[in-house]
């Protein structure tokens, strides 16, 4: 019985040590690395990484933008209402422009507007930026300037419009 017992334990060790040698194996394969120290090495590395852009992703830059009240949501509706509509891409830069936005991109939906976007990102500019070109940028710097407490700057005024499309971007409030 005791042969019996050890044959049995030993036959039991040595799948145990199969599975595990698989299994490390298996994790340096993905890691692509030599040893547990390397492992390690590049967890260490790449949680360090990680840490990083964790802390530049939660900076944000500039001043809180107040959001339009009821009756600059409503004029501003107003004088959009009667323009030509075009594709609108409303874009803010980080979470103290989206409250802004999103009341600008009210009063574009009340003025029955139905090509305009809201998203993040656009990157970095100063104030209110509407673009490109003149024309159709400036149309909407002039209902938003005429309806709001807000100043807009037209982007690139001597560039090419993009066919139908005008993007309004809020940057960061340095006001």
């Amino acid at each position: 019985m005791l042969g019996g017992g050890y044959v049995i334990g030993t036959w039991f060790k040595n799948g145990e040590i199969s599975i595990l040698d698989r299994r490390i194996a298996e994790y340096e394969s993905k890691l692509k690395v030599g040893s547990p120290d390397e492992a390690k090495t590049k967890i260490d590395r790449l949680e360090g990484e990680l840490a990083g852009m964790n802390k530049v992703l939660s900076v944000t830059v500039g001043k809180h933008w107040d959001v339009l009240s009821n009756a600059e949501i409503a004029a501003l509706a107003e004088k959009l209402r009667p323009m030509v509509q075009h594709r609108v891409q409303l874009m803010y830069l980080n979470q103290l422009g989206r409250p802004l936005a999103e009341t600008i991109y009210e009063a574009f939906k009340g003025a029955g507007w139905t090509g305009v976007t809201l998203t993040d990102g656009g990157g970095s500019q100063l104030g209110i930026i509407a673009g490109p070109g003149p024309k159709k940028a400036g149309a909407i710097k002039a209902a938003i300037e005429s309806s709001t407490r807000l100043k807009v700057t037209v982007d690139k005024p001597n560039s090419p419009e993009i066919d139908d499309l005008i993007y309004l971007f809020i940057g960061i409030n340095t006001g």
